[in-house]
């Protein structure tokens, strides 16, 4: 024994802990047992070999708890899913290898150890159904109590009284035994975390004790033992934390690897973010512990290169879920007899065949049968020809089910199915025994058997010519293609069921399948899906059959690629701003923006790019390619391309000290000649000269016709002006100011969605001619909808349907490969852009962006006005109202706007450099009172539970409990030396209960009360949530009431705001009267009406609205108002609180009116001038101090101890709507010149879609 001993000691000695206790913890329990059971005529060689026969006999009980335990969960998997398959023995080793499990069996070798071993064992769960997972995770647990309950039983009563030593020797070796039994499947069962998370969630992949990525090569500093270098994790962080403004609700990545077979595989995660947590670092912590658990199993890195898939989902099709989150597989990973072309040869090998796909947009349908197959009859269909179910409900997972039925190269089972389909098969009925498509139908397709026996006819004739097909591409093989067909025919005659088809039918079905043997790869199969699919696609599928290529598709969804030649990689994204974030001002790096509109098709590796066009049917020329490769490093646009430094902290805070300089940047770029906005404004200026001419041309020959009366606005509209939300209440202010100063402009607004809708369906209803001009404001330039929208009028300007196309822009990087900004004819230059100058913003409550694109519209209105002037001194284009010295007044006004008011409230010069303000200081303290309100809840709360558990948990230390009024009562008692007999108190102890009763009833609304009383606020307002209403000029109030309540759109319900806006003068009242309560929180803004008649009416308006809200009134408490206006005398209304904004004077009066009014319309003048003072600065001015004083509410209430939250997002993040919202993409055909009488300048376009 001492031998013994000692041999352990030194294997002890040579290995930590947990490696040697994997090893010898065996022996030692063995060598521990010896001693009990020897007797004394036991010599040293029977003592060792007793010592091997427990060791070994250990080690088989240790086993067989794992046997038992992967056999129930087999057992489960085939008889749930009805796969005997899974009855195999890998699974009941749970994917332990024979040999492994064999060695483990010989004294001093590793066992398994649940949470000791590097590498967990697992067997692959089958059939997702949340019900079958929750019965299968429950298959090993089942029967290790089986075998448990079973031993017990059978060992209750087997050793009776036993009297002698080796008989008790005997007995006490079977207890041991029978007790380490117990206690090895007790172990498995306490260490099979995954199966009770399974249990419980109904989600696993295995039992187990927004588009975006990286193809690169791999370095030689790279870390081998990383799947995912650090550096490309890097890469991951950066393009999500660009990609997450798609969408953040759930993401899933991949990454591409070798086996311990030096098989490909795929290792993936997939997570459902929660509502307050980021994707990015959700998805990164569960993703990394995914690959450091496979190269523990052995999964190791592809030796030459490295590719990164991801995926961030904002749900279209269903609500979030991991089964629903991409990516997304049909068929699961299995061995497959591939034929592969390699070294001039043809070789035979069994391959890992996986494909995944993730994919950004709608899969609507797909033509199959010559007609069009919805995706929810195509998933039933594939089911049946696939003989695969599949789960998930979306769209996406019947994407990865075409490329499981396409992708056929090299594999004559795939291929001869596919062809059934394409060549036998005459309906799609045929695969539910006749019937039409039903989820209960019966599956009529194509067994695998039958399907296995037609694989081996082709294959046999293939074996005897695969010599010959050297190269399957060089023209000296066709005579060998024609004569293996001619073989396969003859073969076919001599099958059962394939001689039953007509020759022709067989001719088609041998062709098919031989052409998709040899060309059906993932860039063919995703070619051919495309050309079918209908709906809008940012496709990304991936294969383990090519692990260094992706096929990238793009067709009403953006896809962007980008290369640096330099370090041999490639990333590409939906989001052009994460291709910018990785390669941006890098040398040899190059971006390609697939055609969207077009359609484009992209196979990729680390350092090549071949493109396929699927409008052209070819591919795209390299030399075509080179006009279309965006520098990121010296292209001319790239000092418009900005990406402020992300402030995770406070977002939005960030933004608002930057609307200053930002401001004093556009009037500076308004100011340059050169300057991007300048020459897209001079392109407008003189198409709005052109149009003039032919309206004062027009209007002649209506005046020497006596019909002057008549010439007001020519038919067709001279302006279309498009975008949603944000951009299309601005858009909607910009197209009232324009027709201010240019009241015969045609001028109309219409949403991108409602656009879209009657370029389908109505496109007369446009009214749109051959010099009709088009604006749409898009500040992501990703907005699904507008680019829809940008895109057909972009086509439209190419057939010569209408004049133009202009767009307004915050991110200049969206359009710099679109053919949006490329001009008609070559050798041209097209300047049809503005740039607005904040660059990318993450933040969903916008700020900085509205700002900026205000002001830019504000730029281009008055330098339209200006030069339209200089054109027509003497005369009025459009009926234009405005004089040159009105439009010097207004210039002087945006000056001291931008010099002054901007300053003092965001409290940041143009330079940047911050400064203290007294309005700023007067926002930020309104806004933190408005904040009580909304905490006074939760704090009450919290003060009430210190309160109960103090006098209740008194009495843990001390025995009895101290009530408010009890102990008050105890210590006047005390203070008195009044006797606790006294009658006094006989009479007062009751009343004190019920004091004391009430306290802890009604608590938390007396603590209110008393937080109210002394921070000063309304004692009696409704105690609860409260509503805020927002009062303003219509898109003043719109902008606000979303930003407002995106503000809120991650606070907890017991500290959360009901927001809403509408406008004073019109509907405030007639929707919200009848709803004011106590404390309702109404916050009106109001023009200044010292300036004009027009303001003086809507400032009494305002103020009427508001002293009729605070008249509705219960117990002499009505809402809080506070006002906010540059107009002193608002502060002198009796509302609850104003704010009054204290802007320069020097000009706003017009103190010196001869000065600046040389004619007899002084009056007239003056009037326009106080309408674009007050929606170009006045309301604006309003709206910038709101967003302070919002922003210094929420600010106060997300930093409120246990529930903070991240006021500058949501829990989707949608900061860019990026699919079909709600109306879907289109596209225009050839268009059909169709005049109608009086309407020459009017053709019609067909549209389809």
């Amino acid at each position: 024994m001492k031998v013994i001993w000692l041999h352990l000691i030194r294997l002890l000695q040579r290995q930590n802990f947990f490696s040697s206790s994997k090893t010898v913890l065996p022996e030692v329990a063995a060598a521990a047992l010896v001693p009990l059971i020897s007797s004394a005529n036991f010599n040293s060689s029977l003592g060792f070999f007793l010592f091997l026969s427990s060791a070994t006999l250990l080690r088989l009980v240790w086993n067989s708890a794992i046997f038992i335990h992967g056999l129930g969960h087999a057992i489960a998997i085939a008889t749930l899913d009805r796969q005997i398959i899974a009855l195999n023995i890998a699974n009941i080793l749970e994917h332990r290898s024979i040999a492994v499990t064999l060695r483990s069996l010989l004294p001093f070798q590793p066992i398994f150890i649940p949470g000791c071993d590097r590498a967990d064992l697992w067997v692959a769960a089958g059939n997702l159904t949340p019900w079958r997972i929750r019965i299968k995770a429950l298959g090993g647990v089942c029967f290790n109590l089986l075998a448990i309950a079973i031993l017990w039983q059978l060992s209750s009563d087997s050793f009776g009284n036993i009297g002698t030593r080796d008989r008790q020797a005997i007995a006490f070796i079977s207890t041991f035994f029978s007790q380490t039994f117990l206690g090895a499947n007790l172990l498995i069962i306490l260490s099979s975390w995954s199966d009770l998370a399974a249990f419980v969630t109904g989600v696993a992949e295995i039992f187990c004790c927004g588009n975006f990525g990286f193809l690169g090569q791999r370095n030689t500093d790279d870390d081998p033992r990383q799947l995912l270098p650090e550096r490309v994790v890097n890469v991951f962080h950066a393009m999500g934390r660009e990609t997450e403004i798609r969408g953040e609700q759930a993401g899933g990545g991949l990454v591409v690897a070798t086996n311990r077979d030096n098989q490909t595989v795929f290792v993936g995660k997939k997570v459902v973010n929660k509502k307050r947590d980021n994707l990015t670092k959700s998805l990164e912590t569960a993703f990394a512990a995914e690959r450091r658990r496979a190269a523990l199993a052995g999964i190791k890195p592809l030796e030459s290169t490295v590719m990164g898939v991801w995926h961030y989902r904002f749900g279209t099709s269903g609500p979030p879920a991991v089964l629903e989150t991409h990516w997304h597989e049909w068929m699961s990973a299995r061995q497959a007899s591939i034929w592969q072309f390699l070294d001039g040869e043809w070789v035979h090998q069994y391959k890992n065949v996986n494909y995944r796909i993730t994919h950004n947009g709608d899969f609507d349908a797909w033509t199959l049968f010559d007609r069009s197959i919805g995706n929810t009859e195509l998933g039933w269909w594939l089911e049946r020809v696939l003989h695969t179910p599949n789960h998930a409900r979306g769209d996406s997972p019947k994407i990865a089910g075409m490329m499981d039925l396409l992708v056929t190269q090299g594999m004559w089972d795939a291929s001869v199915r596919l062809a059934y389909q394409l060549a036998i098969a005459p309906s799609i009925e045929s695969a539910f025994g006749g019937q039409k498509p039903a989820v209960d139908a019966p599956n009529t397709a194509p067994s695998p058997q039958a399907i296995g026996n037609w694989a081996a006819t082709f294959e046999n004739i293939f074996v005897l010519y695969r010599k010959l097909l050297a190269a399957p591409d060089s023209p000296a093989c066709s005579q060998y293609f024609c004569r293996l067909e001619h073989d396969i025919l003859q073969a076919t005659t001599n099958d059962s069921s394939m001689s039953q088809w007509s020759w022709q039918r067989r001719v088609t079905f041998v062709r098919t399948a031989i052409h998709a043997f040899f060309h059906n790869d993932l860039y063919f199969a995703t070619k051919t899906f495309m050309s079918r699919a209908e709906g809008s696609f940012g496709l990304v599928t991936v294969s383990t059959l090519d692990e260094g290529r992706l096929v990238l598709s793009a067709q009403g969804q953006p896809m962007s690629v980008g290369f640096n030649w330099q370090d041999g990689y490639m990333v590409y994204a939906s989001e052009p701003a994460a291709v910018d974030a990785v390669l941006l001002n890098l040398p040899e790096s190059y971006r390609l923006d697939l055609d969207q509109k077009m359609g484009e098709i992209a196979m990729v590796t680390a350092k090549d790019i071949a493109i396929y066009s699927m409008s052209q049917k070819c591919e795209v020329p390299q030399s075509d390619l080179k006009d279309r490769w965006i520098s990121m490093a010296d292209h001319p646009y790239l000092p418009h391309v900005k990406y402020p430094e992300n402030d995770t902290i406070d977002p939005i805070a960030a933004d608002c000290r930057e609307i200053p300089p930002i401001l004093a940047e556009i009037r500076l770029s308004w100011q340059n000649s050169a300057s991007l906005d300048r020459q897209s404004a001079d392109y407008l200026v003189h198409l709005f000269c052109e149009k003039a001419h032919k309206f004062e041309q027009k209007r002649q020959k209506m005046v020497r016709a006596g019909l002057t009366g008549h010439m007001q606005q020519l038919p067709s509209v001279d302006l279309l002006v498009t975008g949603v939300e944000n951009s299309l209440w601005l858009g909607e202010r910009f197209a009232q100011d324009l027709k201010i100063v240019f009241p015969w402009l045609n001028v109309r607004v219409i949403s991108s969605n409602e656009v879209l809708q009657q370029l389908q369906h109505d496109f007369s209803s446009l009214q749109l001619g051959k010099d009709s001009i088009v604006l749409a404001i898009t500040q992501s330039g990703q907005t699904f909808p507008t680019v829809q929208a940008i895109n057909t009028f972009d086509q439209l300007y190419r057939q010569d349907i209408i004049g133009e196309l202009f767009i307004l822009t915050g991110e200049l990087s969206s359009f710099l490969g679109s053919r949006a900004i490329q001009p008609k004819h070559s050798n041209t230059v097209r300047h049809n852009i503005f740039v607005n100058g904040s660059g990318r913003r993450t933040s969903e409550p916008a700020t900085i962006a509205v700002a900026a694109a205000q002001h830019t519209l504000t730029e281009l209105l008055l330098y339209l006005a200006k030069q339209v002037k200089h054109h027509f001194p003497d005369s009025s284009p459009f009926g234009m109202t405005l004089t040159q010295e009105s439009l010097a007044a207004l210039d002087k006004m945006k000056d001291d706007f931008l010099d002054i008011n901007v300053v003092q409230i965001m409290g940041t010069t143009p330079t940047g450099n911050t400064i203290e303000t007294a309005i700023r200081r007067t926002l930020i303290a309104g806004g933190r009172t408005w904040a009580l309100h909304i905490l006074e809840t939760p704090l009450a709360w919290g003060i009430h539970a210190l309160y109960v558990a103090i006098t209740v948990g008194w009495a843990i230390p001390f025995g009895h409990t101290i009530p408010l009024a009890k102990t008050i009562l105890d210590l006047i008692v005390w203070a008195a030396h009044i006797p606790q007999d006294a009658l006094f108190l006989g009479i007062v102890n009751p009343a004190v209960s019920l004091i004391d009763i009430a306290i802890y009833i009604f608590g938390s609304w007396l603590w209110t009360l008393g937080l109210r009383y002394f921070q000063g606020r309304q004692l009696l307002a409704r105690i609860g949530k409260r509503t805020l209403v927002i009062g303003d000029v219509p898109w003043v109030s719109k902008l606000l009431k979303s930003y407002v309540s995106k503000l809120f759109s991650l606070s907890y319900g017991i500290a959360s705001l009901e927001v809403h806006g509408a406008n004073p003068e019109d509907d405030l009242l007639h929707d919200f009267g009848h709803r004011v309560v106590r404390g309702t929180l109404l916050f009106l803004g109001v023009p200044d009406g010292r300036r004009g008649q027009k303001q003086k009416h809507q400032e009494n308006a305002a103020i009427m609205t508001g002293k009729q809200a605070d008249g509705v009134r219960n117990i002499d408490v009505g809402p809080e108002v506070v006002v906010m206006g540059t107009n002193p005398e608002i502060a002198r209304k009796g509302f609850s609180s104003a704010i009054v904004l204290e802007g320069n004077d020097e000009y706003f009066y017009f103190r010196n009116a001869a000065f600046y009014f040389k004619d007899q319309n002084a009056e007239d003048q003056k009037e326009l001038i106080e309408d674009l003072r007050e929606s170009r600065f006045g309301a604006f001015e309003r709206l910038l101090a709101s967003y302070v004083f919002f922003w210094a509410l929420a600010k106060k209430v997300a930093s409120f101890p246990f529930l903070r939250y991240q006021h500058w997002k949501s829990q989707s993040r949608t900061k860019i709507m990026t699919t079909a919202a709600p109306v879907a993409g289109m596209s225009v055909e050839t268009p059909k010149q169709l005049y109608q009488p009086g309407r020459d300048d009017k053709p019609e376009a067909v549209i389809s879609d």
